[in-house]
């Protein structure tokens, strides 16, 4: 079995059989897929055009606790899979639209910039994998387990510190960084979409459609934060 270097992902690989009628297929990884996004983009526009200003700060940490639930369970449990999925998505789309509405405001445009960035990336990463220039090998595992290990390591010191002292980075530092992060976030999609690829090919039962579904979507709004992240910081600098 290949492995993944996104949690959701990691948790079908302590499965060593699939069991069930009604088998996986891509149409329905995708059909998934776009649903929650869709459900996250309603869920945000709602939030930012109906919630009042002076809820939206307490509703978007809550938000943040839900999705967090949501996300370890639907990854644990296929049975429950497809009502933690939606829940994930409605929740991670408060949070998005409250994080959308402040960087926008900051540099405005910047939202569309990142949506549009984040699409090609998709779409390259996909045509990448499925032509096979990206290879998904066990140096390649390796490598980005290691990377992963190492940006735990560092955000956990850095929040130490901060809790201590104040850290800033200057503008080329913070860009740099920014910009591993979002080129990580690509590689990521390559290990997510080997894999989709597996469980599809491996016959799992249909149920694990909404746990790659959650998997992708996970490394999909990672990239898109980082992107308005990286936009904002550039747009603002130039």
């Amino acid at each position: 079995m290949m492995r993944s270097s996104n949690p959701v992902f990691r948790t079908l690989e302590r499965s060593n059989t699939y069991e069930g009628s009604d088998v996986a297929t891509y149409r329905g990884i995708v059909f998934k897929t776009a649903s929650l996004l869709l459900l996250a983009v309603l869920s945000g526009y709602f939030a930012i055009t109906q919630i009042p200003i002076e809820s939206l700060f307490p509703l978007m940490f809550g938000s943040m606790i839900v999705a967090l639930i949501a996300v370890i369970v639907s990854s644990r449990s296929p049975r429950l899979a497809m009502p933690f999925a939606i829940v994930y998505a409605l929740a991670e789309g408060v949070l998005l639209g409250v994080i959308t509405v402040l960087f926008n405001s900051y540099v405005p445009g910047v939202a569309l910039a990142a949506l549009i960035g984040t699409a090609s990336i998709f779409v390259v990463m996909l045509f990448l994998y499925s032509s096979r220039t990206i290879r998904v090998t066990s140096r390649f595992r390796t490598i980005m387990y290691s990377v992963l290990l190492s940006f735990l390591v560092f955000f956990i010191l850095f929040g130490i510190l901060n809790i201590f002292t104040t850290i800033t980075f200057n503008v080329p530092i913070a860009l740099a960084i920014s910009g591993v992060m979002i080129i990580f976030g690509a590689l990521m999609l390559a290990l997510d979409f080997d894999r989709a690829e597996h469980i599809v090919e491996g016959g799992a039962d249909k149920s694990y459609e909404w746990v790659v579904a959650v998997g992708l979507m996970v490394t999909i709004v990672w990239i898109y934060i980082e992107l308005l992240r990286f936009l904002a910081i550039f747009s603002r600098n130039r």
